[in-house]
């Protein structure tokens, strides 16, 4: 089942459905501001997130690339605490080819937090045992 769940995440489509979600987009809200807050990095920018993918996207993309200016060690803790590791996104900046890096950053920032969120919510609405 967790993989089944892992792989809907990647699929775009779904990836829209769940943030027009109000429960799941709170969600994701609040694991973004953990993680940016863990990492020492301000989260004031998740006050206008929207629920659109691509311009989801683009506001943390921005806020990525504000942040580095100040400090490249607070992105390599947040990507840290995402959970995504620096052969996985050499990986997707590969892919993409000449994609902007924080843009594939944020990318993969949505994707694997919508997966901490959808996980958490699976397990927290299954039933435990009789």
């Amino acid at each position: 089942m967790i993989f089944r769940v892992l792989c809907v995440v990647q699929n775009l489509t779904v990836i829209q459905q769940q943030l027009t979600s109000e429960d799941l987009f709170e969600a994701f809200r609040q694991q973004l501001i953990k993680d940016f807050e863990r990492s020492g990095l301000p989260t004031k920018f998740t006050e206008k997130l929207t629920h659109h993918y691509q311009e989801l996207v683009a506001q943390i993309a921005n806020e990525l690339r504000e942040c580095d200016q100040r400090s490249s060690t607070h992105i390599s803790r947040l990507l840290y605490n995402v959970d995504i590791s620096e052969a996985q996104l050499k990986k997707y900046l590969q892919e993409a080819n000449d994609a902007d890096h924080w843009v594939v950053m944020a990318q993969l920032m949505v994707k694997r937090l919508l997966q901490k969120v959808v996980i958490r919510q699976h397990y927290k609405n299954k039933p435990g045992p009789a």
